[in-house]
């Protein structure tokens, strides 16, 4: 026969097991605390404007065609500010001993859709590295792009600015991540508890499941039922000292 819960059921668990799962809730959140403000390192980001625009020295100036054009150039543009012909010269500008692959990872490009103008930006654990970098970068870029594909349509609209603000990690979002993980983590154990549990709770597990019928039931005393009843006995006790002496 299949059991089923009732949202009673699952709430009386919760209750049962509310200890439990708040001192998960806040392992987890200690654990996040740690690792976010004494394990993870923060980093900050840095970005720099770059336009795609085609000089043209037509009269009836830039035509559609060049704009689609240079759009679609983006990105070629974005494999070559990744590619080694433009990162080694950045490592030997900036005297680095990071490598072209970590140079490159350290490197976002982004685009808007029909749009000109792409965003470099730099992600490192030092603010002031990461806008050197994004400038150097798209100064070398600017520079070489003309040898490189025989073009002159490269123009820098924004120089990358240090910024103290750090990206990652996301303190706020950490620690309602960690909450989330150890309340998650405390009711999937309560109810596990509680489905391993084979001990009768009450007396419908007996009627319903096992179709058996009740005989009678054995009440359970409370501890002033219990005094009061101790109370009695040693009354009693006495009362019949008291008629031996007699």
């Amino acid at each position: 026969m299949e059991e089923e819960i009732s949202l009673v059921e699952v709430l009386e668990v919760i209750k049962k097991r509310f200890a439990m799962i708040l001192s998960l809730g806040l392992v987890s959140l200690i654990i996040a605390s740690v690792f976010t403000f004494f394990i993870a390192t923060p980093k900050y980001s840095a970005t720099t404007q770059i336009l795609v625009n085609r000089t043209t020295e037509s009269a009836e100036g830039i035509q559609l065609n060049d704009i689609n054009t240079n759009v679609q150039m983006i990105n070629t543009y974005k494999d070559i500010i990744k590619g080694p012909v433009i990162l080694d010269q950045v490592s030997q500008n900036l005297n680095t001993d990071l490598t072209t692959n970590e140079l490159s990872e350290k490197i976002e490009i982004n685009t808007q859709e029909d749009s000109q103008v792409f965003s470099l930006t730099v992600t490192d654990e030092d603010p002031y590295v990461s806008a050197e970098i994004a400038n150097s970068v798209a100064g070398i870029f600017q520079d070489e792009i003309g040898n490189i594909m025989n073009v002159d349509n490269v123009t820098i609209i924004s120089e990358a600015m240090p910024n103290i603000e750090q990206v990652s990690p996301n303190n706020v979002l950490n620690m309602i991540i960690g909450i989330f993980i150890g309340v998650v983590l405390g009711v999937g154990t309560a109810f596990i508890l509680e489905f391993l549990d084979k001990s009768v709770k009450d007396e419908r597990f007996i009627t319903e499941t096992l179709a058996w019928s009740t005989l009678g039931n054995v009440s359970e005393m409370s501890e002033e039922e219990l005094h009061a009843k101790i109370d009695t006995t040693k009354s009693k006790a006495v009362t019949r000292r008291s008629k031996a002496r007699i």
